[in-house]
């Protein structure tokens, strides 16, 4: 069965003035069509090149990409780190931001849009530039943007990771129900375990540079999750356990 996005052997990195940095190894993965794989590794290991490569933003050295059974060419939405929404364009424009790259964008799409914003609580600050916006609003509408772009697979790197404790819980319960009501492919790259046993069909642990994949857990628990039971600090752990080894 052809899943989402497969890599196969996947070997990437970057040129630098010194030669070669190698980044992936040999690295395979498999996501299945509307699971939830949350990547996790230590800092500087590659996670956010594998979305890179994923999203064939970065073509690979050797091995295989694919996105529903084909090279990757624009069939996933990339959310990357840091503020990613236009300063000069309201929420409603950075939504519509979304399609405009395919000339999608009529009075269809804007109602679409609007009645998205509405679906997902923020119909009051359609209007609303960026600067207007609290953080975790303005996360929110980054994230709705990336689920607007009609792509089934959504590639987000660390989405959360600039928010305070109490604003994250939060958007990590509202990001949760937009996925289920919406059916999306995610993987999601965070350096947060518990976020990711909180979040994830599965985990994957990434070894040090070059990155393979060093283990993956499957997360066969009901959702919501409760952060403070045995199950999820039982998984925790094993992850962060898998992390510490020395030679993953």
């Amino acid at each position: 069965m052809t899943g989402a996005l497969e890599l196969h052997e996947v070997c990437a990195g970057y040129p630098t003035p010194k030669g070669f940095l190698s980044v992936l190894d040999r690295l395979s993965l498999l996501v299945e069509k509307e699971e939830w794989v949350s990547v996790v590794g230590p800092s500087g290991c590659g996670k956010t090149t594998l979305l890179r490569v994923s999203a064939g933003l970065l073509r690979p050295q050797s091995g295989k990409v694919l996105v529903f059974g084909e090279v990757p060419r624009g069939q996933v939405a990339y959310m990357p780190q840091g503020e990613s929404l236009l300063p000069w364009r309201t929420a409603l424009g950075n939504i519509l931001a979304a399609r405009e790259a395919d000339g999608r964008v009529d009075k269809k799409t804007k109602r679409e849009a609007l009645e998205f914003l509405e679906d997902f609580g923020l119909a009051d600050f359609a209007k609303s530039f960026p600067h207007e916006l609290s953080g975790g609003m303005r996360q929110r509408v980054a994230l709705l943007r990336t689920f607007f772009a009609k792509r089934d697979l959504l590639l987000l790197d660390e989405p959360l990771g600039a928010l305070d404790a109490l604003t994250r819980a939060e958007l990590q319960d509202w990001l949760l129900g937009v996925w289920q009501r919406l059916k999306k492919t995610v993987v999601l790259v965070t350096h947060d375990v518990e976020e990711a046993v909180i979040l994830s069909d599965r985990v994957v642990v990434l070894t040090p540079r070059p990155a393979h994949v060093a283990a993956t857990f499957p997360l066969n628990m009901t959702r919501p999750r409760e952060k403070s039971s045995s199950s999820v600090q039982a998984l925790r752990a094993s992850i962060l356990a898998a992390l510490a080894r020395k030679n993953l």
